[in-house]
């Protein structure tokens, strides 16, 4: 539901209410409890009862907090709407609160859009501290670990045969085949099978949506959340949202219950579900959800890393040929494996740099403080939003030199500050330019811009979609592209001119 869709005396209402609910937080300033001898966190003046509101860019709003953090410090605060939004924009700062002082900062604030997130099983990502976020984040590492140790690994390596024949034949569809890639591998790991990816994407991008500040109004406006449903259209929206998701991550579950009952079900976290349901007590309802929340977090993370190699290496070239220099002498004529990861350290530096360049969560996900804190003399109230911003995180300069250009080297020479060895373990890809109007590359002759800032406003944030051209090096690689997919098609007793 946009501005554009609501009369005006819809949004004149629904301003006047939430000026009423903002008096009331003013009422109950949480300054009021600051200890002697600290102070407010610096930050840019606030407007009274609305804070920043009138100022927050629909477009990139992660450049508009980074400004901030260059202008008031690795660490500023602002008001929206009664709020205090704490930002954070230093590693040690975010270690010292996050990691350090985890019992205060480990909670998750409510989401005025989705307001069963904190408290429901149904959102683990987005779950408060309960005996719920306990259970499911145990099942969420055992399914981690046993995937590792089952044929699961086997599912990405199908997907990308698909993906490379697919992308052959239509380069210029790369971000839909990107989306597709990702939705029908964590499709596979979820359920056994990629049949429902399409579905799986719509229901990704509506719960995007819906968590996003730059998706829904109560999002930013918090005291439209106290709306009634009649005449809330968010509201009524997120009701038919949800029962949709449910019926879908149901239907799946019914699925593979009824392959596990007869013995048949494939590797996946649905079947380790069944296969510990009676161990850990979890109803249906919540084991649905738990897979379900497995795989949509998977497809949101994944797709805009790729999208954004896919700009890296059309804006710097030379990265690419050294990574299939190192592909070829590591790998010959065949993809790479799990097995070959210590001996790929050109790759492992390309996709750590990529994340640090271009971080798919540019904003961070929010955390919340469960009671007052006081650091370093600075007082972060009860029920602060905390944001670890990863796009000024990962721009220290301290720590990466040159941090808005794209360095891969970084990460393997001792002339940097991020360099550590043996090359064969380091970079590790667990744990984790200037601006202007992007980079130009030519096309037969022809100046095209690559607007390399150019991402969606949403949460997880994708690289907008540029026209490009994606050409085999030789004839020997594109039959040998063809060759894999149509192999495995004729293994499945499919025929290779079928591309489900």
């Amino acid at each position: 539901m946009s501005f554009c869709a609501m009369s005006p005396l819809t949004l004149l209402g629904a301003f006047l209410f939430a000026c009423l609910i903002a008096v009331y937080r003013w009422w109950h300033d949480p300054y009021h409890r600051m200890p002697e001898g600290a102070q407010r966190l610096p930050g840019p003046w606030n407007l009274p009862l609305i804070g920043r509101v009138h100022d927050l860019p629909t477009e990139r709003t992660w450049l508009h907090f980074y400004k901030w953090a260059k202008e008031f410090g690795p660490i500023f605060k602002h008001e929206l709407f009664g709020t205090t939004h704490v930002w954070i924009a230093s590693e040690q700062i975010a270690k010292d609160l996050l990691a350090k002082q985890a019992a205060v900062f480990s909670d998750r604030p409510l989401i005025n859009n989705l307001p069963i997130n904190k408290t429901g099983g149904e959102y683990l990502p987005l779950l408060g501290e309960n005996e719920t976020w306990l259970r499911q984040r145990k099942f969420g590492h055992q399914i981690m670990t046993a995937s590792a140790r089952l044929s699961q690994h086997n599912y990405p390596v199908i997907e990308t045969k698909r993906l490379l024949y697919k992308l052959l034949f239509h380069p210029d569809w790369y971000r839909n085949l990107l989306e597709e890639h990702t939705s029908r591998n964590i499709c596979r790991l979820a359920w056994g099978s990629p049949d429902e990816a399409s579905r799986l994407r719509q229901i990704t991008m509506a719960l995007l949506t819906v968590i996003s500040p730059a998706g829904a109004l109560p999002n930013v406006v918090s005291p439209l959340a106290y709306l009634p449903a009649f005449l809330s259209p968010w509201k009524r929206y997120e009701k038919r949202r949800y029962a949709e998701e449910r019926d879908f991550f149901l239907s799946q579950q019914a699925k593979v219950r009824k392959q596990w009952l007869e013995g048949k079900a494939k590797p996946c976290y649905m079947k380790m579900f069944f296969d510990s349901q009676e161990k850990s007590q979890a109803d249906d309802l919540e084991g649905a959800y738990e897979v379900g929340m497995m795989a949509i977090a998977g497809a949101l993370t994944i797709a805009s890393p790729l999208m954004s190699f896919i700009l890296a290496v059309v804006l710097h070239p030379e990265w690419l040929a050294k990574l299939q220099d190192e592909i070829d002498i590591v790998c010959g004529d065949r993809l790479p494996e799990m097995g070959d990861m210590e001996n790929l350290p050109v790759l492992r530096s390309v996709v750590k740099e990529v994340i640090r360049w271009r971080p798919p969560v540019p904003t961070g996900i929010p955390h919340a403080s469960s009671k007052d804190h006081v650091y370093d003399g600075f007082f972060i109230p009860a029920g602060s939003t905390i944001h670890a911003m990863e796009w000024g995180i990962t721009r220290d300069a301290n720590i990466y030199p040159m941090p808005d250009s794209f360095l891969p080297q970084r990460w393997m020479s001792p002339s940097y500050p991020t360099f550590r060895e043996p090359l064969t373990q380091y970079p590790r890809l667990e744990g984790h330019s200037q601006f202007g109007n992007g980079r130009r590359i030519y096309d037969n002759g022809r100046e095209v811009d690559i607007p390399d800032l150019d991402y969606c406003n949403l949460l997880i944030a994708k690289p907008d979609w540029f026209q490009l051209d994606m050409t085999p090096r030789n004839e020997v690689k594109r039959q040998k592209m063809m060759e894999m997919w149509r192999r495995w098609k004729l293994l499945k007793n499919v025929s290779p001119a079928v591309c489900p």
